[in-house]
């Protein structure tokens, strides 16, 4: 049976790491720890598990240190995973992950990623997080690192349905400390000296919003349209093309519904969706679009298909995003449209439709808080 090691890279992380440790310690042979400079009791609580401990000199730079924890491990398989995180089994009865492995042509596979701590619902999506132990493969990027071959071949990726990993995330006001005193300043110092890809653009804006900081938020979302632009007019996905651009695309067109610029908005919607047909966000903009011109008829299609994405759980994995645009918010602005061409009929339908999603999604926050808190439903 093959070796599996985790790999963490930890900073102050002992209000999480025990329950994150004791969830991974059971499918793997070796827990690598590498400390980026904790001060609270993170070092004792990996000692705890066996954890092989291991310090790095932060240098703002994520991948460096997660690519220092890779040289560290021994097994032939390695599993990275952070520590507000959690491993659960979706398998019954579980098989040693050593032996799920043995014999796996792919290099690398990815797991369903869950968010649990955060009051709302999210949709799960795929990353990779388990993969060969080679030199060739390591993480690039200053900030949200991607794993790369290094060998000029591309990774062969694989899905594992066995193993999930359940993302708690940090406390309001650690997350706030974070992003205002750690991230920005990282991001920033990246844009003044080689400029900052697609995604990491999309992350400072968003960071930007969540202090408080609309003008500069404003300052990132604009350089993004005009990058984005005539890629929008030649219907050319961009270089290398990043996961998270769905969600930038959508946020764009948000604005664009906002400002009520309706023939640019028109551009990157039609684009959009054939580039990411399936991706929730970018429907419902269509149709809160059309909606707004006037046309509930057209808008009605685009809701269904919201619908009938999370009917069928056939949404994209690529990018994160709330479950309600398949869910209640779908069918509110269904029996809207429905309303709006005065079938009450089927407006009714939809809008009881919304109400049992609400019911349902609060019944999930009783449950998720119990869960978070301890204790058993």
């Amino acid at each position: 049976m093959v070796r599996v090691c985790a790999c963490l890279i930890v900073k102050n992380e002992a209000a999480h790491l025990a329950r994150c440790l004791s969830s991974v310690q059971p499918w793997v042979d070796e827990i690598v720890v590498v400390d980026t400079g904790s001060t609270d009791e993170t070092i004792a609580i990996a000692r705890q598990f066996k954890a092989r401990i291991f310090h790095f000199p932060w240098q703002d730079d994520f991948a460096a240190a997660r690519n220092y924890s890779l040289e560290q491990a021994t097994g032939e398989w390695i599993l990275v995973i952070d520590a507000d995180e959690v491993l659960v089994t979706l398998q019954e009865p579980p098989v040693p992950l050593g032996q799920q492995l043995e014999g796996k042509t792919f290099t690398a596979y990815q797991l369903l990623r869950r968010e649990i701590g955060t009051g709302q619902q999210f949709s799960d999506f795929a990353i990779v997080r388990l993969f060969r132990n080679l030199p060739t493969l390591r993480y690039r990027g200053r900030f949200h690192e991607q794993l790369v071959s290094t060998a000029g071949e591309p990774l062969t990726i694989g899905f594992l349905e066995t193993l999930r990993i359940d993302h708690y995330g940090y406390q309001p006001a650690q997350i706030q400390a974070k992003i205002r005193d750690r991230n920005i300043p990282i991001l920033e110092r990246i844009r003044a000296s080689e400029g900052l890809p697609l995604h990491l653009l999309f992350a400072l804006a968003d960071m930007y919003h969540a202090v408080n900081n609309p003008t500069a938020a404003e300052e990132c979302y604009q350089e993004l349209f005009e990058r984005l632009l005539p890629h929008l007019l030649t219907g050319q996905l961009p270089e290398n093309a990043p996961g998270a651009l769905p969600e930038i695309l959508h946020q764009l067109g948000r604005r664009l519904l906002a400002e009520g610029d309706h023939e640019t908005l028109q551009l990157l919607c039609q684009q959009s969706l054939v580039w990411f047909p399936t991706y929730p966000p970018l429907n419902d903009l269509a149709g809160c679009w059309l909606m707004a011109l006037g046309l509930p008829l057209g808008a009605t299609a685009y809701f269904e298909y919201c619908l009938e994405l999370g009917r069928t759980d056939g949404y994209s994995k690529q990018m994160i995003f709330p479950l309600g645009y398949v869910r209640e918010i779908a069918a509110e602005r269904l029996g809207r449209a429905y309303e709006a061409l005065g079938d009450r009929e089927r407006a009714a339908a939809a809008f009881a439709q919304a109400t049992a999603f609400r019911q349902e999604k609060g019944n999930h926050k009783e449950k998720n808080a119990a869960v978070t808190n301890g204790t058993t439903v």
